[in-house]
């Protein structure tokens, strides 16, 4: 049986930077969703706030398509990075629907 060989794309040094800083940017603004997302429904924040959550995921999920085609990334790890970014949009709206489910069974 002959095995599969991996080939990858050398990342530019010149794209080193560009990559190093949209991989950071990713968890600052996924981080400043989820704030936002979870200040609105705890009532910290107003609700005519959370477009602005939503902007900041915008900026998450621009910045890992940055990273992900300035690492020439196959096929496979762009599925996942279109995945992760899904995720982080849809996992704090589930936890919170969980958490409200469970504080209104508790109540009752």
């Amino acid at each position: 049986m002959v095995g599969e060989i991996l080939m990858t794309q050398d990342i530019h040094v010149d794209d080193f930077l560009t990559i190093f800083i949209s991989s950071t940017l990713v968890l600052i603004f996924g981080g400043f969703y989820v704030g936002i997302y979870t200040a609105v429904k705890v009532n910290l924040l107003k609700k005519w706030t959370m477009p602005f959550g939503y902007i900041f995921w915008v900026l998450t999920a621009y910045c890992l398509y940055l990273m992900g085609s300035l690492m020439h990334v196959n096929d496979f790890t762009a599925k996942a990075l279109v995945v992760a970014a899904i995720g982080l949009l849809l996992l704090p709206h589930a936890v919170y629907y969980m958490q409200d489910r469970v504080h209104e069974e508790n109540e009752h």
